[in-house]
């Protein structure tokens, strides 16, 4: 801190310019555009070692390691024994040959520095297929919620994962005419498309809603201690469930899984659904602020200059 206030305060008329080589007393000696590049080196290389000396503070926090102790010692990656330590055994193997097998330790998957959050299993393939570990605010000490909360988590997660794919389709163009409203409908813009859905049309929507919720409430929620599953909805009547299954009012699938494959798929859908809430959370926020609605096909504007030909005159000049 002394070196740092004495170099500043020398340097009070000139607070920006060390001279080149710094620190030699050599200020203004160079020419253009000499001077221009060695100014622009310098702005690229304080930005990039702010970002590199930034990361290399939050690993050495994350990982209890400093960047040299990772080098000197090869553990590179100290969330799976690093690089040059071999793992005890197949990870692809322990997870095939079931649940029991997979020993994940006293530390979180989803936080390696923290340790396993009170009421979690931190076994993605147990109770709750995709228990990584991971909870903050400590909501899994109430296990009498925690069903609840499972079954909060897939049905938001489900929601989002049609509402993605509702936001690529209506960016696509697609829709469906006329609505009846007076007002014209735009596909562009998914925020503004739902004001100029009529009346008629949102108490369709809430209909449907407050109907399969009531079901969900009456069949599954309030099940629980008699054994249904959060989120089981018993669309697949085949579906290798030890739990007590509700009976769905609607059709249903017959598609047969063995119980290691079932929960792979149940594992993936959870990892669809979280992603889902966070992009859609976003795509919101960017449809909010741009007025245009993302989407997962992408898509490129060309600018104006290259899609008029011969004609270099700005459009309403």
């Amino acid at each position: 801190f002394a070196l740092a206030g004495a170099l500043e305060a020398k340097n009070q008329a000139f607070p920006m310019n060390y001279g080149y080589p710094a620190f030699t007393g050599q200020i203004n000696k160079l020419e253009e555009p000499e001077r221009s590049k060695k100014l622009l080196a310098e702005i690229n290389n304080g930005r990039l070692a702010m970002v590199a000396m930034a990361a290399i503070v939050a690993q050495n926090a994350a990982t209890g390691q400093s960047i040299v102790e990772q080098f000197a010692t090869g553990n590179l990656n100290p969330f799976v024994g690093g690089y040059a330590q071999k793992e005890m055994g197949s990870r692809v193997a322990m997870r095939a040959a079931g649940p029991s097998s997979v020993v994940y330790g006293t530390t979180s998957q989803a936080l390696p520095w923290a340790p396993v959050p009170e009421g979690l299993t931190n076994n993605e393939f147990g109770e709750y297929v995709g228990d990584v570990g991971f909870d903050p605010l400590g909501f899994a000490k109430n296990q009498r919620l925690l069903p609840w909360y499972r079954e909060a988590e897939l049905a938001h997660g489900r929601v989002c994962m049609l509402a993605v794919l509702g936001y690529t389709v209506q960016t696509g163009g697609a829709k469906w005419e006329p609505f009846i409203t007076r007002f014209p409908t735009d596909s562009s813009d998914p925020l503004k498309a739902a004001t100029q859905v009529p009346i008629v049309g949102w108490l369709q929507i809430l209909a449907v809603i407050t109907l399969s919720e009531l079901w969900r409430y009456e069949n599954v929620i309030s099940k629980y201690d008699e054994g249904v599953a959060p989120g089981d909805l018993g669309w697949n009547v085949n579906a290798p469930m030890s739990t007590k299954r509700p009976k769905w009012f609607g059709p249903t699938f017959s598609a047969k899984y063995d119980p290691k494959e079932w929960n792979l798929l149940k594992l993936r859908e959870m990892k669809h659904a979280r992603l889902a809430m966070l992009g859609f959370g976003f795509m919101v926020v960017e449809n909010a602020c741009t007025g245009k609605g993302p989407s997962l096909i992408p898509s490129f504007t060309p600018p104006e200059s290259l899609t008029r030909v011969g004609d270099f005159i700005p459009k309403y000049l």
